[in-house]
């Protein structure tokens, strides 16, 4: 989906500070940073957070007083976030594309991946957010406890919406909870994505009700959450196996022999990586390898198909061929002189 953002000042400044009046629903946010300011409409705000290893955007609109409604889009590795809660407060994330890996205060990372919806209570949310695929699209659907309630209490009398018993039970006290796959719920995200222009805020209205009465008939307990959660030290070796195997393409690897370099079991290795990459170790790798040789192709005309098989882990120009044409729809050669 492609907003269109007019052009502002860029500015750095702190999240409650930035509008006089028409924002202040949003005074229990809470702080998140350090960001710019890159456009601002009566809709809606958008701001980007930046680092050395790239920038993410956040499109933020006001929904009901207290519940914001906000399009994530990241292109960075890793960010540190200070986001510290001021209030109560219920999030609800999608992830559309690519993945999220948020270490938290007890030693342990949860992961967010396509199709995940996670339910949060921001308060373990200060800490290191690694994008294992370098970029992360998906939905924020936030409320602020104590202002959302008198707002949901006011425009959807009638309908049993209970905030403080729909973070319980997810949540608990300040915990989080990853619904790995909901027909229901990921229809309802995706269909955010196709929002009529002239009418976005009384849609977003209604599929914020939406959400909350699917999550209040939605039982926990049947929900299955396995592959969510990881011990830091074993995010870290899978991630330094992914750094091994990236910078060293031209090497052959093996599971056991990957396990035991890095010491960590086959069965988590394998389990965190699909986890943080979105595929097993063989076919993240041949994929990896397959777009290092495009990039020869177009990009080394001195290198000849069979130097290029060989430096992306290929001993037979005849094997490299035929999964290259496989992934790509036809031959080496043909790629390469489709390109001139």
């Amino acid at each position: 989906m492609r907003w269109d953002m007019p052009v502002f000042n860029e500015q750095t400044v702190e999240f409650n500070k930035v509008y006089d009046g028409r924002w202040d629903t949003f005074r229990g946010l809470g702080k998140i940073g350090e960001y710019r300011v890159l456009a601002q409409t009566e809709d809606c705000v958008v701001i980007r957070v930046e680092n050395d290893t790239g920038e993410g955007d956040m499109i933020l609109y006001q929904v009901f007083d207290g519940v914001f409604l906000m399009y994530n889009d990241f292109h960075m590795s890793a960010y540190a976030s200070v986001y510290q809660a001021v209030e109560t407060m219920l999030a609800v994330d999608y992830c559309r594309e690519g993945s999220l890996a948020l270490e938290l205060d007890n030693g342990m990372y949860y992961m967010k991946k396509a199709g995940n919806v996670c339910i949060d209570s921001r308060v373990h949310h200060r800490g290191m957010n690694y994008f294992p695929t370098n970029h992360y699209h998906g939905i924020t659907i936030g409320f602020v406890n104590s202002l959302a309630e008198k707002a949901i209490s006011q425009y959807a009398a009638g309908i049993p919406i209970n905030l403080a018993e729909i973070r319980r039970k997810f949540c608990g006290e300040d915990g989080y909870f990853i619904i790995q796959e909901e027909e229901t719920l990921k229809r309802l995200f995706t269909d955010l994505y196709r929002v009529p222009d002239k009418a976005k805020l009384p849609y977003f209205r209604v599929k914020v009700l939406e959400l909350l009465v699917c999550l209040s008939v939605i039982e926990a307990k049947n929900i299955k959450e396995e592959g969510s959660y990881f011990y830091k030290d074993k995010v870290e070796k899978t991630r330094a196996v992914q750094k091994l195997i990236s910078e060293n393409i031209e090497q052959d690897y093996t599971i056991k022999g990957l396990a035991e370099q890095f010491e960590i079991s086959q069965t988590a290795l394998k389990e965190c990586f699909k986890s943080l990459y979105g595929k097993p170790i063989y076919t993240w790798l041949k994929e990896y390898r397959i777009g290092k040789a495009r990039e020869y192709l177009t990009e080394r005309e001195d290198m000849s198909i069979i130097d290029i098989a060989i430096a992306v882990g290929y001993k037979s120009q005849a094997k490299f061929g035929a999964v290259f044409k496989k992934i790509c729809g036809m031959t080496p050669k043909e790629y390469r002189n489709q390109r001139h």
